[in-house]
């Protein structure tokens, strides 16, 4: 018999985010598509309106998915003073990934320069990637395997998107087509790192306590992604992902006493408006206590969990002495959902790099400048066109 995982030592130590330089809106990218909107007699500001996703970042053309995650933890190790060689074990967590092969782990390594003793891995679990990425490398600290466990995340969304654009502008896509690719129109991209150690009292981090989980393999088919584009049975994968989630948190309600206040805050998988608010509702969960990305970032796939974690924690949205809550749902299907615990000598993160006053976003505030795309029309027929952004440059 299984038994749900409960950590006695293991803590975030270190977490940081990475945003991607380019900004696309989604009226932009409506208009895009206004050929097909038109053909389609689809209304005006759809995307906005069912998604409440009003913006999603962009890596420059010919980027990949380690560049998010390898820029993540670099900003950790700098932010944090943590050595890279003091790394022990490394897990990759995205969906997308380099190649097929090597693993995309080993390309991170050897960017940050890791210890050769630190093992590098391809964590696959769609976008609860991180979430099972975190429960590992807590368990192998837990067991005395290892002393500092980082865990990344990095998406890339624009080689998708672009490819999903040219497929419908064929001409040939019908209302079906259209969304059934509706849901890579709200992908958006960026990177997360987080480091696992043991507890240190004399700078206690965010406490990993506890986490359960289930599947519903029969649901594996309702979204299907590869690099060329994603398509979903949006209706169904919404009513099988809120059923399993339902059941997911009555598991940890009957093993740990969740309850639908027991959370102060939760950070749960960035979807859309419609997604996060059926989620909430089946479970019970108040809304002001859900942390929410999406508007201005989109579905960033494994990296949206500890992406939006570490805006909260930029807001000051972790408070000493509170419970905080990571959960998703992972095409497949599978749900996790794990309990943090906030200590009472919890200071916070050290401060981070400076950020553009003029840029108003639901959580904190981005890194860096980012590069409007929507006024670079001329410099690509669909919107994303070509980045030439040297303050970005590969990692």
């Amino acid at each position: 018999m299984r038994r749900h995982p409960v950590y006695t030592d293991a803590a975030v130590l270190a977490w940081a985010r990475d945003e991607g330089p380019e900004l696309l809106e989604s009226s932009a990218l409506e208009e895009a598509l206004s050929p097909v909107v038109s053909r389609l007699r689809l209304p005006k500001g759809l995307l906005a309106d069912m998604t409440g996703i009003v913006a999603r970042r962009l890596y420059p053309q010919g980027a990949r998915p380690s560049l998010g995650a390898v820029r993540a933890a670099r900003t950790l190790f700098g932010r944090w003073g943590v050595s890279p060689g003091d790394v022990d074990l490394l897990y990759s967590t995205s969906v997308g990934r380099d190649f097929l092969e090597p693993s995309t782990a080993s390309i991170i390594h050897s960017k940050l320069g890791l210890s050769p003793e630190c093992v590098p891995l391809d964590l696959g679990s769609a976008c609860l990637g991180f979430i099972d990425g975190l429960n590992l490398a807590a368990l192998q600290v837990e067991m005395g395997l290892c002393d500092l466990a980082l865990v990344v995340a990095g998406e890339n969304s624009r080689p998708v998107l672009e490819s999903t654009l040219d497929r419908l502008l064929a001409g040939t896509a019908d209302r079906r087509a259209f969304f059934d690719n509706f849901a890579t129109l709200t992908l958006g991209s960026g990177g997360a790192a987080m480091l696992v150690g043991r507890q240190d009292p004399r700078a206690p981090g965010p406490r990993l306590r506890r986490m359960v989980s289930l599947a519903d393999g029969l649901s594996n088919g309702l979204c299907r992604g590869d690099f060329g584009g994603m398509t979903t049975d949006g209706a169904k994968l919404l009513q099988k992902g809120v059923e399993l989630a339902s059941r997911t948190f009555l598991t940890g309600a009957r093993a740990f006493g969740w309850s639908p206040g027991y959370f102060d805050l939760v950070v749960s998988h960035q979807v859309s408006e419609v997604n996060t608010r059926r989620f909430a509702e089946a479970l019970g969960l108040p809304w002001e206590r859900i942390c929410r990305s999406y508007p201005r970032f989109g579905n960033m796939g494994a990296a949206a969990v500890p992406f939006t974690f570490d805006l909260a924690s930029d807001a000051g949205l972790l408070v000493p002495g509170s419970r905080c809550a990571m959960m998703g749902i992972g095409s497949g299907l599978s749900c996790a959902m794990m309990e943090v615990e906030i200590p009472l000598g919890f200071r916070g993160a050290p401060p981070p790099a400076a950020h553009p006053p003029d840029e108003p976003w639901t959580l904190g505030a981005p890194h860096g400048s980012p590069r409007d795309v929507n006024r670079d029309r001329h410099a690509h027929p669909r919107v994303v066109g070509p980045a030439a952004c040297s303050a970005w440059p590969d990692a």
